[in-house]
């Protein structure tokens, strides 16, 4: 049994629908999984809730980090690093696994960031998304990889919705898609099985955003792979 911890790295553990609609997509390309749905604080306090997981992924998230307590990023990093199987981040998972190992964030239009996203712009649609297949870490099954050299035959559109952006990939990742709007779109770790995308890949399916649900298809295949 393929068993799917979804992370939610929102403050509020009210605040789900972002990673409820990550579920729903992972659940329609992938039926036989079983998905569960945590809050971080949850995780924190009980590190046995993923202990069977075979996959981790962390949600996005509306609060700025920094109102996050000292203890989070250091705690995710942590995780990330002992956590066995496949990881992957989404928007604000992966600006959060960024700013874990040393990376920084920016906003897109060079706006400060207060204690709130509140009155600052919104990168929101779909987005010309550049994939360097090249760049691809050498650990990614070929099944996967497979999936991927579809991305430009697609039309490389993917969904995007965040004010902050990730400005420096950390040494221990490589950046492997980037846009015109977002330096990094999308990031791997180099030795780990650790994904992670600025843009969401569970949404704007309908609105000719096929890469994005292939960049899901492709981690899929990597959970696959290790179940």
């Amino acid at each position: 049994m393929i068993q799917i911890v979804l992370c939610n790295l929102n403050l509020q553990a009210a605040e789900r629908g972002g990673c409820e609609r990550i579920a729903q997509a992972i659940q329609t390309l992938l039926p036989e999984a079983q998905i569960s749905l945590r809050h971080f604080a949850e995780i924190r306090r009980d590190p046995a809730l993923i202990a069977r997981a075979t996959a981790l992924v962390l949600g996005p998230q509306g609060t700025p980090f920094a109102a996050y307590d000292r203890g989070f990023l250091p705690w995710l990093r942590a995780l990330a690093e002992v956590f066995p199987g496949p990881i992957l981040g989404v928007c604000g998972g992966m600006q959060a696994l960024a700013l874990a190992w040393g990376g920084r964030l920016t906003t897109a239009f060079g706006e400060s960031v207060g204690e709130n996203y509140d009155g600052l712009r919104k990168v929101r649609g779909p987005l010309d998304v550049q994939l360097d297949v090249a760049a691809l870490p050498s650990w990614l099954p070929d099944a996967s990889r497979r999936k991927l050299l579809r991305w430009r035959d697609l039309g490389g559109q993917c969904f995007e919705s965040h004010v902050e952006q990730v400005a420096e990939t950390p040494s221990a990742f490589v950046t492997v898609a980037r846009s015109d709007v977002t330096p990094v779109e999308a990031m791997a770790h180099r030795r780990r099985p650790i994904l992670a995308s600025q843009f969401h890949p569970e949404l704007g399916w309908d609105e000719g955003c096929e890469a994005g649900r292939v960049w899901l298809q492709a981690w899929l295949e990597l959970v696959r792979a290790v179940a």
